[in-house]
């Protein structure tokens, strides 16, 4: 395990629900937004809200239909920060918890580059968990689902979504997904 990380015991690790949106699909774009909701891994109550949006350097570079997916306006970034600040705020705020996503690679991938690029070391545990996983082994037989993405899980288990695609909104929707699928196992 990593230095930054305390000695304590798996059992003891809260869970950061975590969402990034990016400029585009592809490793090369940038993350723009960070949402995380931080809950006890225990009882799994909710210790922590958090969301940050971060200045993008190469607008240039982005997907146009990446920009409006994720609602990016230059208004709606005005009080952004740099990555680098966005970072070491996100690395506070999950040290010593199980990042868990939808399809939690993305984000894993964008988090780590970002991270690595700045010489930043991960806080949180280095393994995850992936909601989309928990859903392709319990849900993928049944016919309302095409691709298990977050807003076909939200919808089967009645999640609203206020904001789909807006980090914050997407980590508390992963959250409560997350839940009903631990309810549907003691099923």
């Amino acid at each position: 395990m990593n230095n930054q990380i305390k000695k304590i015991s798996l059992k003891d690790f809260n869970l950061s629900f975590v969402d990034t949106e990016t400029t585009g699909l592809d490793l090369n774009h940038e993350l723009i937004e960070l949402g995380l909701v931080k809950v006890d891994g225990r009882d799994f109550s909710v210790l922590e809200e958090w969301e940050i949006k971060i200045k993008p350097r190469h607008l240039e570079l982005a997907d146009p239909e990446a920009l409006r997916i994720n609602h990016y306006s230059e208004k709606g970034w005005q009080e952004a920060v740099e990555l680098e600040t966005a970072l070491k705020i996100f690395l506070e705020k999950t040290a010593n918890t199980i990042l868990v996503g939808h399809n939690l690679l993305f984000d894993w991938f964008h988090i780590h580059k970002a991270l690595a690029e700045r010489n930043l070391k991960p806080t949180f545990y280095y393994k995850g968990l992936d909601t989309f996983s928990f859903g392709w082994q319990k849900l993928r037989q049944l016919p309302d689902f095409q691709n298990l993405s977050l807003s076909e899980m939200a919808s089967y288990f009645g999640v609203s979504q206020e904001k789909p695609h807006s980090a914050l909104d997407d980590a508390r929707t992963t959250y409560e997904v997350f839940l009903k699928l631990l309810e549907n196992e003691s099923r």
